[in-house]
C-alpha cells in the first residue's frame, strides 16, 4: 500500500494531536523512557539537557557511564556531572525520574575485567551507588553489550554477579533496569531467572533488526513478522523472553527515532551495496526530499525508496500503532533510542510525542484488538460502523474517520483523544 508523506515540516507546529500541555504528569501505568545522549551537546544545533521533553517522559536515561579497567567511573557525566545535574533539577521538576546508563554499544570493553574481579566489581558497584547518592539519581541501568558471539560463560558469570550485587547495594526505592538483545542470537547468553530476581523492568532493543550485516534490505523494527521483509519482530520477542519466564508487566519495548538507509536497495528484501548500511536520524529522513514513501501494514512499517536506495524507519503513525500493541497487552512500556534523533528545532519531537499521547491514555477503545488477531484474524466489519475512530498520519497530522474499514482490515486503526 503506498503511503506518500508531505514534506512541509512546517505542519508539525500545527498539530493540536501533540498539545501536551493539558496532561497531567501521573501516567497511568505505562513506562515512557527516553534516553539522552551526552554528545548530543556537539550536535549542530546542540541539543542540550534544557531541549528534552521531560513533561512528556516518565523516565529519562542519561548515556552512558562505563568502568575504568580500575573499577573508578569513566564518562562525560563522570569528569564534570554539572549537566547531569540540571537534568535531574529539570526532570524532577517535571515528575520525571532520572537514571543513568551503563556501558553502551561500543563502550562495554571493560565490563569483562571489572566484573570478573571481586574487588574490582566491589568498588565499581561502590562508586555506582554513591555517584546515584551524590547526584539524586533514581536508578541506575545496564547496558553492557557484548559485540563478539559466542558469549563464553565466564562473561554470562560475571554479568549476572554484577547485577546482582548492584541490585542489593543499591537503595530500594531506586530501580535497576537493563537494555536487553530483543532475540535469541545474543538472548540466549543471559540467565533469565538472574535477570527477572533483580531488574524492575526489561527494556528490549526492538530496533537495529536490520543492517549490513544482512544479505537483504529488511525492516527495522517490525512489530509482527512479513515473509521476505523481516528477520525478527516485537511480536517474536514477546513471545521469546515470555517462554523464558519474563512477566509481560516488565516488558519494555524499543522504538528507534532513527532508520537504516541501504544504498543500492529498491525496498524491503530487495539486495543493497555491502557497506552502504548505515543509521540515518529520523529529522533527516523527512527533510530529504528525494525519499517516495510507503508503507506496510503486516509489519507495521514506513519506508522510503529513492533513486539511490531504500531506508526503513519508525515515524509518528507507526510509533503510536506500536504504542498502542503495548497498552492493549498490559506490557510495562517504550523506551526510544534517543531523544534527539527526532528534535525538530521550532517543532520538537513528533514520534515521542505520538508515542506519549497513546501511554498517557487512560482508556484504549481497542477491544482485546491484538490478543483477538492472534485467535481469529477475521474482523467483523460491521462492529466498526458505529465506531468512532481518529488516526494521525505519518507526520502526526490527524486523520478522522476516512476509509475505516481497509484501515481496520490492515491492523492500522488506533485511536489518539479519549
Amino acid at each position: 500500500m503506498k503511503y506518500k508523506i508531505s514534506h512541509a515540516i512546517k505542519t508539525f507546529a500545527a498539530i493540536s494531536l501533540f498539545a501536551l500541555a493539558g496532561f497531567c504528569s501521573a501516567w497511568a501505568n505505562s513506562l515512557f523512557i527516553g534516553y539522552y545522549p551526552d554528545w548530543g551537546k556537539w550536535h549542530k544545533p546542540a541539543y542540550t539537557v534544557d531541549k528534552v521533553p521531560y513533561n512528556k517522559l516518565t523516565h529519562v536515561l542519561w548515556s552512558f557511564i562505563t568502568p575504568n579497567t580500575d573499577g573508578t567511573l569513566r564518562g562525560d557525566a563522570a569528569d564534570d556531572p554539572s549537566a547531569l545535574d540540571k537534568m535531574v533539577a529539570l526532570a524532577h521538576a517535571a515528575g520525571t525520574k532520572v537514571i543513568v546508563s551503563l556501558g553502551g554499544g561500543g563502550q562495554s570493553e571493560n565490563f569483562v575485567p571489572v566484573a570478573s574481579n571481586d574487588a574490582l566489581r566491589g568498588k565499581f558497584i561502590t562508586e555506582l551507588v554513591q555517584f546515584v547518592k551524590d547526584h539524586n539519581l533514581d536508578g541506575l541501568d545496564m547496558d553492557w553489550e557484548w559485540e563478539y558471539n559466542p558469549v563464553p560463560e565466564a562473561d554470562t558469570i560475571a554479568y549476572s554477579k554484577l547485577l546482582t550485587e548492584l541490585r542489593d547495594a543499591l537503595p530500594k526505592d531506586k530501580s535497576l533496569s537493563a537494555a536487553l538483545p530483543c532475540s535469541p542470537y545474543y538472548g540466549k547468553w543471559f540467565t533469565a531467572e538472574v535477570l527477572i530476581k533483580n531488574l524492575d523492568w526489561f527494556g528490549f532493543m526492538t530496533y537495529d533488526m536490520t543492517g549490513d550485516w544482512d544479505e537483504k534490505a529488511m525492516f527495522d523494527s517490525p512489530l509482527y513478522p512479513h515473509d521476505g521483509y523481516t528477520t525478527w519482530s516485537w511480536q517474536e520477542t514477546f513471545e521469546y523472553w515470555s517462554k523464558r519466564g519474563v512477566p509481560a508487566e516488565k516488558m519494555v519495548f524499543g522504538i528507534p527515532s532513527f532508520g537504516f538507509e541501504f544504498q543500492g536497495a529498491t525496498g524491503p528484501g530487495t539486495d543493497f551495496t555491502k557497506g552502504t548500511a548505515k543509521q540515518i536520524a529520523y529529522k533527516d529522513i523527512v527533510t530529504n526530499t528525494d525519499w517516495k514513501y510507503f508503507y506496510d501494514s503486516v509489519a507495521v512499517e514506513p519506508y522510503g525508496v529513492s533513486s539511490t536506495g531504500y531506508v526503513t524507519f519508525e515515524d509518528p503513525h507507526s510509533s503510536a500503532v506500536k504504542s498502542r500493541w503495548v497498552k492493549e497487552n498490559g506490557y510495562a512500556g517504550i523506551m526510544v533510542w534517543e531523544v534527539s534523533h527526532d528534535y525538530i528545532e521550532g517543532v520538537g519531537n513528533p514520534i515521542l510525542d505520538s508515542i506519549a499521547v497513546v501511554l498517557r491514555e487512560g482508556t484504549t477503545g481497542i477491544r482485546d484488538f491484538h490478543m483477538k488477531r492472534a485467535v481469529d484474524s477475521r474482523l467483523d466489519a460491521s462492529q466498526m460502523q458505529n465506531t468512532q475512530i481518529k488516526r494521525v498520519d505519518a507526520l502526526g497530522k490527524r486523520v478522522q474517520n476516512a476509509d475505516r474499514n481497509r484501515h481496520w482490515k490492515n491492523r492500522l486503526e488506533f485511536k489518539v483523544e479519549p
